[in-house]
């Protein structure tokens, strides 16, 4: 015997049967059409939108070809950065003995964890004094009464001159 015929010793009764052209549907397109459609978030078990994601990359242009696995990697990697962000300003908020969760809340929060400060590096900018600590809010407010000023914006337009037509 040669070794071709040792590796296709399959028996007749062995073999799937082939697919007849019949009126009747085969089992396996039942199945296919009972199937429900999933998300690939679903899939993946997230609940961050892995198409959105993809969208986004595609759109981006950030590499001439992007795999399967890439925007469903990133969007975990999102989902894992939000939840240990907002677990950490939720955390802040109730030593505050408040219960929502405010900008600052998660200004602290990327601040007090070093992978997020060192992630977000250069990135944060100052809201010139809205995202500080209330006290100091407060009391800036409270030094100085300040009054409008009689100077105009520049953005702003004069107003319009009445024109005056001579009919004769």
């Amino acid at each position: 015997m040669s070794g071709e015929q040792e590796v296709c010793t399959v028996s007749e009764q062995a073999r799937e049967p082939e697919v007849t052209r019949s009126e009747e549907p085969s089992k396996g397109t039942e199945a296919k059409a009972k199937k429900s459609r999933s998300s690939r978030s679903s899939r993946a078990g997230l609940l961050f939108p892995v198409s959105r994601v993809d969208r986004q990359l595609r759109r981006g242009h950030f590499a001439e070809r992007l795999g399967a696995r890439a925007p469903v990697y990133l969007a975990a990697v999102l989902q894992c950065v939000t939840h240990k962000t907002m677990d950490e300003a939720a955390k802040i908020s109730k030593e505050k003995k408040q219960q929502r969760i405010s900008p600052l809340h998660l200004k602290m929060a990327m601040q007090r964890s070093f992978v997020l400060k060192k992630l977000t590096r250069g990135s944060m900018r100052r809201q010139h004094g809205k995202a500080g600590p209330q006290s100091q809010r407060l009391a800036a407010r409270s030094g100085k009464k300040t009054t409008k000023s009689t100077k105009r914006c520049p953005r702003q337009r004069a107003a319009p001159a009445t024109a005056t037509a001579v009919v004769n």
